[in-house]
């Protein structure tokens, strides 16, 4: 299950980006997790441009580079939304489905021919074809749609047939639905990421001190002078809203003094972070300033 989630992954990354909708009205109503990343927000943003500029020096190898060059994918030009959302299979079960979906531009034509050459094979489903991927190590194939010139769909060949039935039906109504839509707007509204967990049902998320612990999220927001960061947990149990309140400032304060010597000046920036609770959510929340994620990027490309 790992590695065909990783290789859905790596699939949707190599992916041009596609229309500003369709990706996020296919979210599944019982998604146990969601992330979505506005990577066209990103482009714009002199800031977040920095990941991109790390991100083009980085060579691939193999078949992922001849892959990209056949289709003649630019992945940090092309995809504007990227979603990623799992379900569980059964409801007391472990084994989860896996949906990618992207929004954007792409050459159907090289993408279908590029995925052929390397044995990916084509079925129907009621609501549309779709590629089975080669299986050479999972027990379940992932697969690959293309609906039309500006969505994908990727993932667990389940979760594809399921995507497409969903585009079919007009979207989900996973933002109207409840589930993990409810506490969507304790995020940051103009976030240029975030991810949402329903720890409840996807307990493998989640250690053994925080079994009550409901649900988890966090997100960034690029604003270009700096990145603003934020998370928070759900719980009704108070002991359990203390633990982590406890846990997040002694987090913070051993980054401080972890800090002190190496890097003094991200010991201003980590006493910026508020940690704040209320009667059943503990948040953390600060900005990065633009200047020092950037010579953290440069630090890292050295």
């Amino acid at each position: 299950m790992k590695r065909l989630l990783l290789t859905c992954t790596a699939l949707a990354l190599a992916i041009p980006a596609f229309a500003k909708t369709d990706a996020l009205s296919l979210i599944p109503n019982d998604a146990v997790t969601v992330g979505v990343v506005k990577l066209a927000e990103m482009r714009s943003s002199p800031l977040s441009a920095t990941l991109f500029q790390q991100t083009d020096k980085v060579s691939t190898n193999g078949d992922a580079e001849r892959f990209l060059r056949e289709a003649g994918l630019q992945p940090t030009r092309d995809i504007d939304i990227l979603v990623v959302a799992t379900t569980l299979r059964t409801p007391l079960g472990h084994d989860a489905d896996v949906l990618i979906a992207a929004d954007g531009r792409f050459n159907t034509a090289r993408l279908v021919q590029a995925l052929v050459a390397r044995g990916a094979e084509q079925k129907n489903s009621p609501n549309g074809s779709y590629f089975l991927l080669p299986n050479e190590h999972d027990s379940r194939n992932g697969a690959v749609a293309f609906p039309d010139s500006h969505l994908v769909i990727i993932g667990t060949e389940g979760a594809v047939i399921e995507g497409l039935a969903a585009r079919s039906a007009g979207g989900t109504s996973f933002m109207s639905a409840g589930g993990l839509a409810r506490d969507l707007g304790r995020i940051d509204p103009h976030a240029t990421a975030w991810a949402i967990v329903d720890v409840a049902r996807a307990k493998r998320f989640a250690n053994s001190a925080l079994r009550t612990v409901t649900t988890v999220a966090l997100w960034a927001t690029d604003n270009g002078d700096a990145l603003k960061l934020g998370a928070f947990g759900l719980s009704n149990d108070p002991e359990t809203l203390q633990l982590v309140e406890d846990t997040l400032r002694g987090a913070l304060s051993a980054m401080r003094l972890a800090a002190q010597d190496k890097q003094p000046d991200l010991v201003s920036v980590l006493r910026r972070f508020n940690v704040s609770r209320t009667d059943d959510s503990v948040t953390i929340s600060g900005s990065v300033p633009a200047a020092t994620f950037r010579e953290y990027m440069n630090k890292q490309a050295r």
